[in-house]
């Protein structure tokens, strides 16, 4: 399910234990990006029980937590993947932000706010190697920020400029090509 750095792999496996009692983990498709020339693999969507999670994420401290916490922002219920996002809060870590550039790519605005803020607490140049390392992902993600703008926001955004997804993705380009 999960494929990760060697620095996160002891927190992958515990975690895909714990996750291995909790039914229904299944994905359909997955994420992959380099985080500092590393692989990691992430499902696109998940299909387990949100409250099992959650539990088990308030269970969990340090990276498994969170790494638990990236994994239900990857839930096909969009208010699980914005609750998994809050909670999370910033993190420095590079693979989160890998998880962060994934939620960009999607339909739900307010996550992206959420993110936003996040990645200005953080900084927007941490994202930069990640932007380098998977430039094809990050074009991806621009692109479809741009399309749910024009299907879905343009009425409430007058330019995709003011869509937050796009945003922030201009916003972590510039910051990533400043030195």
């Amino acid at each position: 399910m999960i494929d990760a750095p060697r620095a996160l792999q002891a927190t992958c496996t515990d975690l895909q234990q714990r996750l291995g009692r909790i039914d229904n983990l299944s994905g359909n498709g997955e994420r992959s990006l380099i985080i500092e020339g590393e692989l990691l693999r992430f499902p696109y969507r998940i299909y387990a029980d949100a409250t099992d999670l959650f539990r088990l994420a308030s269970q969990l401290q340090g990276d498994t937590r969170a790494l638990c916490l990236c994994l239900l922002s990857r839930h096909c219920d969009g208010h699980v993947r914005q609750r998994a996002i809050e909670t999370l809060g910033p993190s420095p870590m590079p693979w989160v932000h890998a998880f962060h550039l994934a939620l960009l790519g999607e339909y739900v605005d307010e996550i992206a706010s959420t993110v936003a803020i996040q990645a200005r607490h953080t900084g927007l140049q941490r994202y930069a190697a990640l932007i380098s390392e998977n430039h094809a992902f990050f074009d991806l993600c621009r692109q479809r920020a741009a399309s749910y703008w024009d299907a879905y926001y343009r009425a409430r955004y007058s330019t995709l400029r003011l869509f937050p997804a796009h945003r922030l993705l201009l916003q972590m380009a510039n910051a990533a090509r400043s030195p």
